[in-house]
């Protein structure tokens, strides 16, 4: 992705309500941890909606050394959960990292619920979740809003504030860069937005760590808390420009390849709220799956990442060996396409995806390998696909790239593209970032450049953050693209309607809209903003809870331990650890409180024998200890 904004850069060479936060950012406590919702300060979340069950999600933070936690949860119809439809235990544990996952069955379609989780005796916030519309109904109208590129060291996410407080969209779609792997000012220079651990992520520790960091933010806990989401990885969920065998960003003195992989991957599964395959031929648990919105609708979420894809420097574009698919996707996503037109015989079939189809040509030659265009024979061999079956109505969306893009896909093999259909083989609509650096040229000399060599390009803006809503109808399905005028300072954020194109029903090709479209269904009314132990005014009281240990591995651990700590005070502390016989064999002396949250790397000494360790964490007031495994 990177290469390709360096390769755009050279190419010119040649207004809402947002109550819920008007408690939350009057202190420093508004981006690091909040104690209102102990122990579940990563709020609560849920996806992978189906017609009759969905994924609720959470993490509970130890406030003590246990290696297991007893979680309460509990469906109902209404937010005092007078009427319950669902409950149940769970119990959660470190190989987990304290997360918390449940797939909730046996629930009506297409109805909203809400939710909660108990441990300790404290309740975590409400979550507001929806089912999937029956699969053998009609539906006259569905909307889900695409994001992507929730980069948190380069801004706030004043888009995704805005999304959540429209409160009109039944799903939540995002198309990966979820996280990044970067350390802290590679990829973003926000002075008030460092990342944990501000070192590149490579070990699971780093991954799970970079997730706990992103999910405190208050504006994705939010958004978590009140939709439903569907997210796919790309490829910063692991490491820059990746494929299934490496990646541009992962280097040889960084260890292995697939534990790297794996490790974000495993990271991954356990912060977000995906379904996950228990099945010993899916490993890897691939992500590829099918969302069935009754018969109005079809979303094949595909991985264009990691399952199957070749480098994409390796073999030639037009090379028929080469995949980024891999095979048995490629057959999965065919043979459903075809029993969705001729079984289902749903309406709209919606290709979830990751990196653009359309093609981007300047002067003729490919600018970026790293999208479909590095793979130009399997995206021609999926186009006579549709083509040559007859498969209608399709639709791609995308992220990846940072910008907004809608356009035409053309299919060579029925002819010369022309802007009412002639030569289209598909649709696609790409969505921008949420915080992700964009491609901005003065007097739009770099869409120019698009333009000029890309008549399929209907539409390309290189500089705005923001989201698309796809509104879909039984007749035509309908991007409208929303922009935020400002990343860089918290809150008060313009938001407008940037653009809108749509494509009708049998028609394979887009036009403009000059409004965008509005919803034909309402929303309840938002859950919770707090959970329901607290109120706004308990804000301002003190808490027992002033020094939270967040995280803390390795463990085992051979050498290095990471801390994630949060003080609510300015304090000197002091870290031990002493051995089985009381033996002092290594402290460190710091001060808490400085930054938002602490994030510190103990480097132990090497020649420390193996056995059992106690960890103490000391300040004035406050006192943590942990027992910590050392082996060979």
């Amino acid at each position: 992705m990177k290469l390709f904004i360096a390769i755009l850069i050279i190419l010119p060479l040649c207004m809402l309500s947002q109550n819920h936060r008007e408690y939350k950012f009057k202190n420093r406590l508004s981006f690091s941890l909040d104690p209102a919702y102990a122990p579940f300060y990563h709020g609560v979340a849920s996806g992978d909606p189906l017609d009759t069950a969905v994924i609720i999600w959470t993490r509970v933070t130890p406030s003590g050394q246990v290696d297991s936690i007893l979680v309460e949860w509990q469906m109902a119809l209404d937010t005092n959960f007078t009427q319950i439809v669902k409950f149940g235990q769970k119990w959660t544990r470190a190989n987990r990292d304290f997360t918390v996952k449940i797939d909730v069955g046996g629930l009506s379609p297409n109805t909203w619920y809400f939710y909660r989780f108990k441990a300790f005796n404290l309740y975590s916030i409400i979550g507001r979740t929806k089912t999937l519309p029956a699969e053998s109904s009609s539906f006259d109208n569905f909307r889900i809003a695409f994001i992507g590129g929730t980069n948190y060291n380069n801004g706030y996410y004043n888009a995704l504030n805005t999304l959540t407080m429209k409160n009109n969209i039944d799903l939540i779609i995002h198309n990966g860069d979820y996280i990044y792997e970067y350390e802290t000012n590679h990829y973003g220079t926000h002075p008030d937005r460092e990342l944990s651990p501000n070192w590149e992520c490579i070990t699971l520790e780093d991954y799970r760590m970079r997730y706990a960091h992103y999910r405190l933010d208050p504006d994705m806990r939010l958004a978590h808390q009140q939709y439903p989401w569907i997210v796919t990885y790309d490829d910063h969920e692991t490491a820059n420009n990746s494929w299934k065998d490496g990646a541009e960003n992962h280097q040889t003195n960084e260890g292995n390849w697939i534990d790297r992989k794996h490790a974000g991957q495993q990271a991954f599964y356990e912060w977000i709220p995906i379904r996950e395959i228990n099945d010993p031929q899916n490993p890897d648990n691939k992500i590829h799956r099918l969302f069935k919105i009754g018969k109005l609708a079809r979303l094949f979420c595909l991985d264009t990442r990691l399952e199957g894809r070749d480098d994409p420097n390796g073999l030639g574009i037009d090379d028929p060996n080469k995949t980024i698919l891999g095979t048995k996707q490629y057959n999965w996503l065919t043979n459903e396409l075809y029993k969705s037109q001729y079984t289902d015989t749903c309406t709209w079939k919606i290709l979830v995806n990751q990196v653009m189809i359309s093609p981007l040509l300047i002067a003729g030659q490919v600018v970026n390998k790293d999208q479909w265009d590095g793979y130009r024979y399997e995206r021609q061999r999926l186009l006579n696909y549709l083509y040559g079956w007859n498969i209608k109505n399709t639709v791609v969306t995308t992220g990846d790239i940072h910008t907004s893009w809608a356009c035409d896909v053309p299919n060579q093999t029925i002819g010369q593209y022309g802007p009412n259909g002639q030569g289209v083989g598909t649709v696609e609509f790409v969505s921008p970032s949420i915080t992700s650096p964009s491609i901005s040229f003065g007097g739009g000399i770099g869409a120019s450049a698009i333009y000029a060599s890309n008549a399929h390009i209907r539409w390309v803006d290189l500089e705005h953050r923001g989201y698309y809503i796809l509104d879909i109808r039984p007749n035509k399905v309908q991007a409208d693209w929303f922009f935020v005028d400002d990343i860089n300072n918290y809150g008060g954020t313009n938001e407008y309607n940037a653009q809108s194109w749509y494509v009708l029903l049998n028609e394979n090709f887009i036009r403009q809209s000059s409004v965008f479209a509005l919803p034909i269904h309402s929303n309840p009314p938002f859950a919770p903003f707090l959970p329901i132990q607290t109120s706004v005014a308990h804000l301002t009281h003190n808490y027992s809870n002033d020094l939270v240990l967040l995280s803390l591995a390795p463990n085992p651990f051979k050498q290095i331990i990471n801390l994630q700590l949060y003080s609510k005070n300015i304090e000197d502390a002091q870290l031990e650890l002493i051995d089985i016989n009381g033996k002092v064999v290594f402290n460190k002396k710091v001060i808490l409180g400085l930054h938002d949250l602490e994030y510190l790397q103990l480097m132990i000494p090497e020649n420390l024998a193996p056995g059992t360790y106690n960890l103490f964490i000391n300040t004035n007031k406050n006192i943590i200890s942990r027992t910590l495994i050392k082996y060979e």
